[in-house]
């Protein structure tokens, strides 16, 4: 059985102070409003799902934040070295799935000290409606931004408190698959106009088959000022991925990131790694290899494990286009 945290600004299924799930829509309340909780996860199916209590009150000194109970308990586990891994999910997403996924990342990348992983969900749509689904997922993620930014504000201080009051050495990373990125682009836009700035709040951002433009760590409005939020950034891309070929043809987008890497990879901030999977990848999990893929994962968890970017084994550095081509051969 997998524990995870998630938090959601989807609208509550059931008794508003105590849900028992929820849906693909936006919480009622507001399109901001979140709420905190932590999921079991057993075999791919949701067994349980356990929402923080919230009380929220004008006098906010009486008011009851369930991000609270959630942070005190992953405060507990960093500070016995456990590192956390905040997982946004992509297009086409439903809140179980969303789960199921981070269920996934868990055992992928427990390791041998384990790891927490924190989803945040949006509501993607889940439609079979493909083309009418990706349009209203693109809106949501874009909508879904003022959320995620006072999610992040909210770690932000958590964060400042836990290495102030502790000697805590585990870290915070976060993984962004496809559409999620969008919701990332969007959300730090959010925080910069919220904060004046961007705070350094991440260790490793990985960016996975990102259905972003690749010039956008070109422009400011976009993935440019990424740079700020983690210690490092690492874009992960697959010259095959069927996924995001349909996004550029089908639905007049750009390039994307996940399909090809940066537009100019040679002028990208010194902070930010360029992963080609091509070689590795293939077949059913062109699109989801940060799961699927063994090549992927074990790159993945070596970079969470600190490894140096140029010592991970299975790498080779092509200088002229400043990426690593994940090999089988080099493992």
């Amino acid at each position: 059985m997998a524990k995870i945290y998630f938090v959601t600004n989807r609208n509550p299924v059931g008794p508003k102070s105590k849900p028992r799930d929820f849906g693909k829509k936006f919480n009622a309340d507001s399109i901001d409003s979140l709420r905190f909780g932590t999921a079991q996860v057993a075999a791919g199916e949701v067994k349980s799902i356990q929402v923080a209590p919230e009380k929220l009150t004008k006098d906010d000194s009486n008011s009851v934040h369930g991000s609270n109970a959630v942070f005190s308990e992953l405060m507990t586990s960093m500070k016995a070295g456990v590192d956390t891994l905040v997982y946004i999910h992509g297009y086409k997403v439903s809140f179980h799935e969303a789960l199921s996924s981070g269920a996934q990342l868990l055992s992928k990348y427990k390791g041998t000290k384990g790891i927490n992983i924190i989803v945040f969900s949006w509501p993607s749509d889940g439609s079979m409606m493909p083309f009418l689904a990706y349009k209203r997922d693109r809106s949501d993620a874009v909508t879904s931004a003022l959320a995620f930014s006072r999610g992040l504000i909210k770690l932000y201080e958590f964060l400042k408190k836990v290495r102030k009051n502790t000697q805590c050495k585990a870290r915070l990373h976060l993984l962004c698959h496809s559409m999620g990125n969008y919701v990332l682009r969007n959300g730090i836009q959010e925080v910069r106009r919220e904060k004046g700035y961007i705070p350094r709040v991440f260790d490793e951002i990985f960016l996975m088959a990102a259905d972003e433009d690749y010039d956008s760590f070109e422009h400011d409005h976009k993935f440019g000022p990424l740079h700020e939020l983690g210690h490092a950034i690492n874009i992960y891309f697959n010259l095959r991925d069927t996924a995001l070929v349909i996004s550029d043809k089908t639905k007049a987008n750009p390039t994307r990131l996940g399909s090809r890497g940066p537009r100019l990879p040679l002028m990208v901030p010194g902070n930010v790694n360029i992963i080609d999977t091509s070689e590795v990848v293939g077949g059913v999990v062109e699109h989801s290899y940060y799961l699927d893929d063994k090549s992927t994962v074990r790159d993945v968890t070596a970079v969470i494990r600190g490894g140096a970017p140029d010592r991970i084994k299975g790498r080779r550095y092509m200088s002229s286009q400043n990426r690593y081509v994940l090999s089988k051969k080099n493992v």
